[in-house]
């Protein structure tokens, strides 16, 4: 219970008052994100049926749902480009006016194509902030409550898909988007006056600044040590952040096939088919309840138990999360296979056990929020130098984007071809899978230095 104390130690929250309203200032961005990534679950449903005033077909509305990752590499390879001579602060300011004119379009949509722009600037956006806020939070953090501000991100994210799903069922789709359009101004209210990372302004040789940095988000006067001991690792990493140096460097390398793999067979799970086509699953269950409250019952399951995770990361550890999480979402895979199987290609009659579905369902994004969801991510933030980090999330993100996308074309293709038990049934093979890599190659990472962290990688003693 020790490190649940360090977390909500109310003694430690002055000093560390900038660091949390550095990550809320920056995450209202992921709120308007998290939006976009719940709306295709109840808007895309809404749009295909008969009484829509702007109809799409199937294959429409699987590309409304993949624009917004694939629209990600565009914003990911800015930010690699760019990053080392911005910095993480201007980036996160810059977002904010293009995710509200991005609800705009959607809400003003008069026809298909406006909500076809709104989500690839939508996407665009994706790529920078999940580029740019992980690395920011940890390097800005204190190494006990890393784990905890490294994924507020991902809380941020939940809030928005829970928000959105919440605001479907109280007003119009056209008052939702308004409202989602404003969430992300706040940003140009904070940001602006909080520094930025002590690591970049190290990396830009401003010692001056980056020692105020440190005063104000660690809230101490003496922040000598931790300066000397950031330039030494920066010394010691004195690549200039280019591509060539990240395939190069076997250590660089290393950690990149860590980081890469974790996140392919995290969303092997099939997290962002399930999350977003969740209404038109719950479709096989709508005799036991209606598809749009589990849905709704889908996103609050999610953030609770994304709450959950922020305190669990920080007391048990990376790995034991991580793995448990992984074997939990596989069976409950299996088990919502397997009811899909028996459904529509037997002739048993499932009315009396529909409810499995749901308890499949909740349990999957229960779990998958504890470990799967959130500590992939968080051990990229921790495991790459400063000076990587922009190009490294390049790689790692536009991994992610087409890996997103290909397994969202691949449900629909699958579901409509062999039947929805199919992926199902696939995606618990790939997590199978990737149990195996993260149980032979993932490290803890708990409570150690970024600096700690990186030595061990590089097989090196304090």
């Amino acid at each position: 219970m020790i490190k649940m104390k360090s977390i909500v130690d109310l003694s430690m929250f002055k000093s560390r008052i900038f660091q949390y309203l550095a990550a809320f200032g920056a995450n209202m961005g992921m709120v308007s994100l998290g939006m976009h990534y719940g709306w295709s679950s109840t808007s895309i449903p809404r749009l295909q049926s008969v009484n829509s005033t702007i109809q799409i077909t199937s294959d429409e509305g699987s590309w409304l749902a993949s624009v917004t990752p694939l629209g990600a590499i565009v914003g990911t390879i800015l930010v690699a480009l760019t990053l080392n001579s911005v910095g993480y602060k201007k980036f996160i300011i810059l977002i904010s006016l293009p995710l509200t004119l991005s609800w705009l379009l959607i809400a003003l949509a008069n026809n298909k194509v406006y909500f076809f722009i709104g989500r690839i600037i939508a996407g665009i956006m994706d790529g920078i902030l999940f580029t740019v806020i992980p690395p920011f939070l940890s390097e800005i953090s204190d190494p006990d409550i890393r784990g905890f501000m490294g994924i507020t991100y991902l809380l941020a994210l939940v809030i928005g898909m829970l928000l959105i799903n919440v605001l479907f069922l109280c007003v119009s789709d056209v008052t939702t988007a308004a409202i989602a359009s404003v969430l992300s101004l706040p940003i140009l209210l904070i940001i602006p006056w909080l520094p930025d990372s002590p690591y970049f302004l190290l990396m830009k040789q401003d010692t001056l600044a980056a020692e105020a940095s440190l005063r104000k988000y660690r809230g101490k006067s003496d922040v000598v040590e931790e300066i000397d001991r950031i330039t030494k690792s920066l010394m010691q990493n004195s690549d200039e952040g280019r591509f060539i140096d990240l395939v190069r460097n076997k250590f660089h390398r290393k950690s990149l096939l860590l980081a890469m793999g974790l996140i392919i067979f995290q969303h092997l799970s099939g997290i962002m088919a399930i999350q977003s086509y969740c209404e038109t699953v719950f479709i096989e269950s709508s005799s036991f309840l209606n598809p749009t409250i589990s849905n709704l019952i889908y996103f609050i399951v999610y953030f609770f138990a994304t709450v959950l995770s922020q305190f669990l990361v920080d007391i048990f550890g990376r790995r034991l999360l991580l793995l448990s999480s992984t074997g939990l979402v596989i069976a409950m895979l299996l088990l919502n296979g397997t009811y899909l199987y028996i459904k529509n290609w037997t002739t048993i009659d499932t009315t009396s056990f529909d409810f499995l579905q749901l308890v499949a369902i909740l349990i999957y994004i229960l779990t998958f929020s504890i470990g799967l969801n959130t500590v992939p991510t968080l051990i990229a933030s921790e495991i790459f130098t400063p000076n990587i980090k922009g190009v490294a999330f390049c790689v790692i993100n536009i991994c992610y984007s087409l890996i997103s996308t290909v397994v969202i074309k691949f449900f629909i293709w699958s579901k409509d071809t062999f039947g929805m038990f199919v992926p199902f049934y696939i995606f618990a093979i790939c997590s199978m899978l990737g149990m195996g890599f993260s149980a032979m190659f993932m490290p803890e990472t708990k409570n150690k230095t970024l600096e700690k962290i990186q030595m061990e990688i590089r097989g090196q003693k304090e």
